[in-house]
């Protein structure tokens, strides 16, 4: 497992768990990110935002909430 905010880009993972506030967690999941949920690294430089997709959509998350989000490997679809 690894924080998301350490993937590269064009990396396939599944979220593990999301380690924040409820507020910020309830937030997320309700963007579609939650456990168990597969996702593509867009664009991870090494500052600023991570930019995801998850199925159809694109999401941006600040590097300080994407560090609280672990992830693990995930297969490709």
């Amino acid at each position: 497992m690894m924080p998301l905010a350490m993937c590269s880009e064009g990396e396939v993972k599944e979220v593990h768990c999301v380690g924040c506030g409820e507020g910020l967690k309830k937030r997320l999941c309700d963007l579609g990110l939650y456990d168990g949920t597969k996702i593509k690294i867009v664009k991870n430089d090494i500052s600023g935002p991570v930019i995801i997709k998850i199925k159809d959509s694109k999401l941006v998350i600040g590097r300080g909430q994407a560090s609280k989000i672990m992830v693990k490997e995930g297969r490709q679809e």
